[in-house]
């Protein structure tokens, strides 16, 4: 393998890393991790039709208007363009609001890019698939 193909490859398992642990905090509801992790420019287009940044995003985690019971993240490809790279994939959560508990099935595309040599969500785009009540949890 040549330097540049290890570099990518080390590349490529860094931002599977990045996209684990954001994936992992959104479940955690960790607010700090999430402002580590997202740019303050970021902005998010989601299935709710809500197109928001960083603060809105930050606010709802923190208030619980933004809750996961279960969330995983399943990427399929990421591209590497310079200091922009870009992952698609799909996602399998369990979303509770006031008023119901959704299951939902939805595809992602994430935008990271590298800023003083650290990686940061910059930007999201969610399209759901599918969405139903979820199974009671035993």
């Amino acid at each position: 393998m040549s330097g540049t193909e290890d570099r990518n490859s080390a590349g490529l398992k860094e931002i599977e890393a990045l996209e684990q642990r954001e994936a992992k905090a959104m479940l955690g509801a960790d607010a700090t991790t999430l402002r580590e992790l997202w740019a303050d420019d970021m902005v998010v287009n989601s299935t709710s039709n809500l197109i928001a940044g960083k603060t809105i995003l930050l606010e709802m985690i923190e208030n619980g208007r933004l809750k996961l019971r279960t969330y995983e993240r399943r990427p399929v490809r990421i591209t590497v363009f310079g200091d922009l790279v870009v992952t698609t994939g799909n996602e399998i959560s369990q979303l509770i609001t006031d008023a119901a508990e959704f299951k939902m099935f939805v595809s992602y595309m994430n935008v990271w890019t590298r800023r003083d040599g650290n990686w940061q969500l910059l930007a999201r785009h969610v399209g759901l698939i599918h969405r139903e009540r979820p199974q009671p949890l035993s």
